[in-house]
């Protein structure tokens, strides 16, 4: 079977994503045992230094935010709509740096009829519900951080309609009355997937929940098998299980 796993990542003055990558590359070597394609820009590639990885360069530009703990933040977001042109592989699982495995549970996804899947429902692991996506908009959000795609002429229809909202997100955004004025890729799949099944429900849906930690949760460490957290000075620990960690920023310490 011809696949890989393609990982966005670019560094910004506030967060050094490379580091995450260097992080859920090791992991992806460890537990999915696939061929990784990096697409970044030539200064965060001088930082990610792995042998047997494919990287795709591209330029750095983006007007574009996201708000982080009372901040708004340069945003690196508007590559991934690409996707589909830059993965080198049959089938594709298109990560966001930042989503750790720790278990090989997107191999499954890999053998299915479906040649287009992504998550339509999260699971905030420390049950205390912190993800909002109510009243964001009239569309029900999908999320973009994990997507299994294969070279087919269906998922080539899919990003190229990412494409077009991508490129007329104001008008889109106004049509689905999306709250958040940035461009989001969460936004731009849920909207291609629904003009795409005239305007009906997708059930090009992974089955299972995404877990996530949410951003206000203190990311102490992540080790081979665990992320350890800390909130209202309390540690916890999430081990074995495949995780989204929002705190990005942790990996700016040390």
């Amino acid at each position: 079977m011809d696949a890989g796993v393609l990982i966005y990542c670019f560094d910004t003055e506030q967060t050094k994503y490379s580091r995450l990558a260097k992080r859920s590359i090791d992991l992806i070597k460890k537990n999915l045992k696939l061929p990784v394609t990096v697409v970044t820009d030539a200064d965060t590639r001088k930082d990610l230094n792995f042998v047997d990885v494919n990287y795709k360069i591209v330029n750095k530009n983006t007007n574009n935010f996201r708000y982080y703990r009372g901040k708004n933040i340069p945003w690196y977001n508007m590559e991934r709509a690409n996707a589909f042109d830059y993965s080198p592989y049959e089938k594709t699982i298109l990560l966001d740096c930042d989503y750790m495995c720790f278990t090989d549970n997107l191999l499954e996804l890999l053998n299915t009829d479906y040649d287009f899947l992504l998550h339509n429902k999260v699971n905030d692991i420390t049950g205390l519900d912190r993800i909002q996506g109510k009243l964001e908009s009239i569309l029900p959000i999908v999320w973009a951080t994990v997507v299994i795609f294969e070279k087919s002429e269906n998922a080539k229809l899919i990003f190229d309609m990412i494409k077009h909202v991508q490129q007329n997100y104001s008008h889109f955004r106004n049509l689905y009355r999306i709250k958040f004025k940035n461009y989001r890729n969460d936004y731009a799949f849920a909207i291609a997937l629904h003009q795409l099944n005239g305007h009906l429900p997708s059930v090009q849906y992974i089955p299972t929940p995404m877990n996530m930690l949410p951003h206000e949760f203190d990311v102490l460490d992540v080790t081979d098998d665990s992320v350890i957290y800390q909130y209202n000075k309390k540690i916890n620990i999430i081990s074995n299980t495949d995780v989204h960690v929002m705190d990005k920023e942790f990996v700016n310490v040390g």
